[in-house]
């Protein structure tokens, strides 16, 4: 029993015209919007990660040595550099040990130099302390710590932070984490392209923020500012990065396969990466490195799963000489489709782990990911098995595609001059198959008796 074909070359014309759609869809829509949303590496700007928290300890030291604090995940750490630094003391508290704070605000002040003032709430639990992650001299600054907030009816909401900054201009707010964290990324352009817009940025926005929140209450977490000459430098190098990557795509098929092929698979993930811009542009979705790390990952994905499919397409070129190439071509794809719909599940239930639990340009990452997987499979079926179709019919000087319906696909090529003699009829061939084994062999014989040259007698 044959196993069923999927004519999928059938749907080659409509799959391209509905590509062409969507890509103008995508074009429209980005003019809609008025361009892309460019994050800060491709244009001049200010980020800044904040946190908005109850400060519940202020923490100094007094004496002659250093001592250096950090705080990180459940440990808070003191390092006493005395004489120097010759002598060196470490002190590890786990914050887990402690019901509250006041009990940890105890054992502080029992180091000597080190003046502990309570800010907030000191009944909290001080496994609630927010970590510094990075070492702070006690020497040079006052430490405030934080503390996760747990009520949920203070929780400050992206709407509220958003409000609150637009007296600033145009302000990009994105939430990181979990709603508990109380974290915060925001935005600004440089528009005017002055030198001192790093330090004039940050201090607005704290101004700002400490207004409405309190300033101990805003932990600042990181801060990225990015030149106008760097974000232009690293335009220019994103766009040379995905050109330069589909030539030796190009190259790399033309030299495995033939030019055809070659051809058949740049115009592929051409399409899927037109489209993956156009769907960043369209949802307003940050640009920035990650998008252009999650566009050329869906590349090669994409190229991956089309060098399996034209790999099984030139396998069956050799095998099914009588078939047309179209017939090639739906035979090869339905073979693939078993495997490229578990690979491309089993991918996109990774990503959609990572998009659901990650945050921040992770998370947009992943959701590039998943879109793109689900576009470079489509491409890979319809696109670029029908570009490959539409090149191999010119070159065998084809003046249109074939003709899937054609009766004769599947009976023998009948051989021109003396040889087509030979050949029994097709009406023959079937009634032959109806006869008994023995009147075939009878005729047969008779056949072969009748073609024979006479011999000559001998006189």
């Amino acid at each position: 029993m044959s196993e069923k074909i999927i004519y999928f070359s059938k749907l080659r014309i409509p799959s391209i015209v509905l590509s062409f759609l969507m890509i103008f869809a995508g074009i429209g829509g980005i003019i809609y919007h008025g361009g892309f949303n460019l994050g800060i590496d491709f244009s001049s700007g200010l980020s800044m990660r904040a946190q908005i928290a109850e400060s519940v300890l202020k923490i100094s030291y007094k004496g002659d040595d250093r001592v250096i604090l950090n705080v990180k995940e459940n440990l808070l750490q003191l390092t006493i550099l005395g004489n120097g630094g010759l002598n060196r003391e470490e002190k590890t508290f786990i914050l887990s040990d402690y019901n509250t704070i006041s009990d940890l605000v105890s054992e502080l002040s029992a180091i000597d130099g080190i003046v502990v003032e309570e800010t907030g709430n000191n009944q909290l639990a001080a496994s609630l302390l927010i970590g510094l992650n990075y070492a702070t001299d006690l020497k040079d600054n006052d430490v405030i710590l934080n503390c996760v907030n747990i009520n949920q009816d203070k929780y400050v909401d992206i709407a509220d932070v958003r409000s609150t900054l637009s007296e600033l201009g145009s302000v990009k707010i994105q939430t990181v984490g979990k709603a508990i964290n109380q974290e915060f990324i925001i935005g600004m352009q440089n528009s005017d392209n002055s030198d001192d817009f790093s330090a004039k940025a940050s201090s607005e926005i704290m101004k700002v923020l400490g207004k409405k929140y309190g300033t101990a209450n805003i932990v600042i977490k990181q801060t990225d500012y990015v030149g106008p000459q760097f974000s232009q430098s690293l335009g220019g190098h994103a766009l040379m990065l995905v050109s330069l990557t589909l030539i030796f795509i190009l190259i790399y098929i033309w030299f495995r396969f033939k030019l055809p092929y070659a051809i058949s698979s740049v115009a592929s993930l051409v399409y899927v990466a037109i489209f993956m811009v156009g769907f960043v542009g369209v949802f307003q979705l940050e640009v920035n490195t990650a998008t252009i790390a999650a566009i050329l990952t869906v590349v090669g994905y994409a190229l991956n799963d089309s060098i399996v499919i034209f790999d099984r397409i030139r396998e069956n070129q050799g095998l099914l000489r009588e078939k047309n190439f179209s017939r090639i071509v739906d035979i090869s794809v339905t073979k693939s489709l078993g495997r490229t719909i578990i690979t491309s599940f089993s991918t996109i239930i990774a990503v959609a782990a990572i998009y659901i639990f990650a945050s921040g340009m992770i998370k947009i990452f992943a959701f590039n990911i998943i879109i793109g997987i689900i576009v470079g499979t489509f491409s890979s079926i319809f696109v670029g098995s029908g570009v490959l179709i539409w090149l191999m019919n010119i070159i065998n000087k084809r003046g249109k595609f074939y003709d899937l319906e054609k009766k004769s696909d599947d009976k023998p090529r009948i051989p021109s001059g003396s040889d087509a003699k030979q050949l029994p009829a097709e009406s023959e061939v079937d009634e032959d198959k109806d006869k008994p084994q023995a009147t075939q062999t009878a005729q047969a014989t008779q056949s072969n008796v009748r073609w024979q040259p006479k011999r000559k007698r001998k006189k």
